[in-house]
């Protein structure tokens, strides 16, 4: 059976200030790899929007949206582009990967404004919408309570961290959490570091993503 590949978290440079390569760039880069698609997972948090000095929510969603909308204009019939966000509260205490978002969602909210995992699940569940977390196992992270959590990232390529992967799979599984992986891709080392989701069907917006997730017909590129 066929599979697609689709990488789970993805940075451009037009959106995280943390990220060095431009949209265009990244998705040339994982079309040559053979992936069907990205997940673009641009950051979301009160020092990102007082760095771009964005105040209102107009403003914030549509700095947002910048990278994940350009890379959009390079998608094709085989190869998708999704929104999905990494969003980090005002009492940080981790990171989050958000999926099942759209354009719409982001002018509902000011999102920098949630100050925990609490505050937001209710929203989460409102909207439904998947929260894994991110790299959990970082030193700087605190692990949440994993009935707030649909599930968790166990597999982070980023070459420049540590995320205890091994630790994460061990934690997700003693919590029937689903699982995910990502490269966590930023682009300051140049490279392309593994991760992804094999699929056994194409997903083409964010809500086939969310749906596929759901149903866990999947398995994880870690290498």
């Amino acid at each position: 059976m066929k599979e697609y590949l689709y990488d789970m978290h993805v940075h451009t440079a037009e959106s995280s200030s943390c990220a060095h390569v431009p949209a265009a760039d990244v998705v040339e880069r994982y079309k040559a790899l053979g992936y069907d698609g990205v997940v673009i997972t641009d950051h979301m948090s009160q020092y990102k929007m007082k760095r771009a000095k964005c105040e209102s929510i107009e403003e914030k969603a549509e700095y947002f949206l910048r990278g994940w909308r350009e890379a959009k204009k390079y998608e094709d019939d085989g190869f998708s582009v999704i929104l999905g966000m990494e969003l980090s509260f005002l009492d940080y205490n981790g990171d989050f990967l958000v999926y099942g978002i759209d354009e719409n969602f982001m002018f509902k909210y000011h999102m920098d404004q949630f100050h925990c995992l609490e505050d937001f699940r209710p929203v989460a569940d409102e909207n439904g919408l998947f929260v894994f977390q991110a790299h959990p196992f970082r030193f700087d992270m605190t692990v949440q309570n994993p009935e707030l959590l649909d599930g968790m990232e166990v597999y982070n390529g980023h070459p420049g961290h540590n995320s205890n992967n091994d630790i994460a799979e061990i934690w997700a599984s003693k919590y029937g959490l689903r699982k995910s992986s990502g490269s966590d891709f930023h682009g300051d080392k140049g490279d392309m570091p593994p991760g992804g989701i094999y699929f056994g069907k194409k997903i083409t917006c964010s809500k086939s993503l969310k749906s596929a997730l759901e149903n866990g017909n999947y398995r994880l590129k870690t290498k």
